[in-house]
């Protein structure tokens, strides 16, 4: 004879404490100390907020590496996470190509701090900025 769900439900209950389960997994994702999943970690940086950010608008070339790389110094020291760099879409350099993004992407991802560059949403930044995640301290 099939049971009722209430029976069903009844019976789990007896055997599982759900309100213990549910503090177990608030503490068990709130805590950083302990070793968790890195694919769980990144994942959690990608969606937060930018740190903090630096505009490379207006700059020269020379000017804006260094100020990339001394910026991302400064982040990784203060331990910063995900920081933005704005490099503007390139639309007013000669020949409308973009001077300053593809090598601030390389300087990116040669520094040793840096884990991650990638294009974030468009209400970020979009194509003109970048999202920049560095390697935990």
């Amino acid at each position: 004879m099939p049971r009722s769900f209430a029976e069903i439900y009844e019976s789990w209950e007896q055997t599982h404490d759900e309100c213990r389960a549910i503090e177990k997994r608030a503490r068990e994702s709130s805590d950083t100390t302990g070793v968790q999943d890195p694919d769980l970690q990144i994942n959690r940086i990608r969606r937060m907020e930018s740190q903090d950010e630096l505009d490379l608008h207006e700059m020269i070339l020379d000017d804006a590496l260094a100020a990339t790389r001394s910026f991302l110094d400064r982040s990784f020291a203060k331990g910063y996470r995900k920081v933005r760099i704005i490099t503007g879409k390139g639309i007013h350099s000669k020949n409308g190509e973009a001077v300053l993004r593809p090598s601030v992407i390389d300087v990116c991802r040669s520094h040793p701090k840096v884990r991650e560059v990638s294009v974030p949403k468009a209400s970020e930044g979009g194509s003109g900025a970048l999202s920049v995640i560095l390697k935990a301290r």
